[in-house]
């Protein structure tokens, strides 16, 4: 049986491509490796590939719904928490939720209400 081989690279649909790419490379690292016209890009968030497109309509989306996420790797989920609370970014949690041996999560919004994950330590 022929099975996938691994993850290829993440996609992020949203409404607002600037807004969004502005989110992505303050907040997440994003760089621009191939830009694709003026409402969509190829590049990367560490190791990770992702491509964003803007010009698709917001979803109902909630922590309960059923949806894939990513889960972006941070030093601090604390300190990133922070950072974003500071940048009036929507979270799910008052606080990131202890997991087990160091590790600390919590959701957030981007721009478009995607639901996005943060796990990193204290």
């Amino acid at each position: 049986m022929l099975q996938s081989s691994g993850i290829a690279f993440a996609t992020a649909y949203v409404d607002d491509y600037s807004k969004a790419l502005a989110f992505y490379q303050k907040h997440l690292g994003f760089v621009i490796k191939f830009p694709m016209g003026e409402k969509a890009s190829w590049g990367k968030i560490g190791e990770l590939g992702l491509y964003l497109e803007g010009g698709n309509a917001p979803a109902g989306i909630t922590a309960k719904t059923v949806r894939a996420s990513v889960v972006f790797a941070v030093p601090s989920a604390y300190e990133f928490f922070k950072q974003l609370k500071d940048d009036d970014v929507p979270l799910l949690q008052p606080e990131p939720q202890h997991m087990g041996e160091g590790d600390y999560w919590f959701q957030f919004r981007d721009p478009s209400g995607n639901i996005l994950e943060a796990l990193g330590g204290k």
